[in-house]
């Protein structure tokens, strides 16, 4: 696949609050990459990421209601490692230091451009598809069979251990990490419990304890299905929207 494809392939949120700015560069990117999804402020552009899990993030540094750092920094604190570019108008070193502290791929000044974003792109889209690669070739052949296994054995365990089955359970299987999403899990005290929002945080605390204690048997339980090591590597509860998120690392030396 040679540089302009891997471009066509992949989904990109554009993050920018300056209007004019945005729409030039939005043409831009529809003419190279395959999909956009553009935004005037952190807090919707952490709702387009949610919503469509593109493949690079470019942001600008100074946006109202949230910068581009933090939208960034949040995002990574979901447990996502997504490619994070940031424009500025500013070469200040504690921005730059900022930036870099949040984990982005690449700093370009303004007004930016455009040939080396391109390139930047280009550089990540191979990067990216370099991993898919890898991540394919180590996943085994009966993958979807392995993810509903793992999907009715989750759900047997939180049954088993909490009283209450999750309604639907998602898995999914990416060559370094396996991803369970558990949805309508809250058990009936747990409800009840949500009549005093102060006792958000409390039953927050209590699940991801509850899934730090019951790790070994949740790893345990990876291995037999799947055949391989994993560490819990994070734990992501939302109260409010009834959902539990846990990813596992693969051990690569199995």
């Amino acid at each position: 696949m040679n540089s302009d494809e891997m471009l066509r392939n992949l989904k990109i949120l554009y993050v920018e609050d300056d209007d004019e700015a945005r729409e030039e560069l939005i043409d831009v990117l529809k003419r190279r990459v395959g999909r956009v999804f553009a935004c005037e402020n952190g807090v919707r552009g952490l709702e387009l990421y949610n919503d469509f899990k593109p493949d690079i993030i470019i942001a600008d540094y100074y946006m109202p209601e949230m910068n581009g750092i933090e939208m960034i920094k949040q995002i990574h604190r979901q447990g996502e490692e997504t490619a994070a570019i940031v424009i500025s108008a500013v070469s200040e070193v504690d921005a730059i230091l900022s930036a870099i502290d949040a984990g982005i791929h690449k700093y370009i000044l303004k007004p930016v451009n455009v040939q080396e974003l391109l390139e930047v792109l280009g550089e990540l889209a191979s990067e990216l598809y370099e991993k898919r690669k890898r991540k394919s070739a180590a996943l085994p052949e009966n993958k979807k069979k392995v993810e509903d296994e793992i999907k009715r054995e989750f759900s047997a365990m939180l049954k088993a251990m909490t009283g209450k089955g999750p309604k639907n359970v998602s898995v999914f299987m990416n060559g370094d990490s396996i991803e369970m999403v558990a949805s309508e899990v809250l058990t009936t005290f747990e409800k009840n419990l949500l009549d005093n929002n102060r006792n958000i945080a409390i039953i927050k605390h209590v699940r991801e304890l509850f899934f730090s204690v019951k790790e070994k048997e949740l790893c345990q339980m990876i291995l037999k299905v799947a055949g391989c090591g994993v560490a819990l590597s994070k734990v992501i509860i939302s109260v409010e929207k009834d959902k539990n998120k846990l990813i596992f690392t693969v051990d690569q030396s199995e």
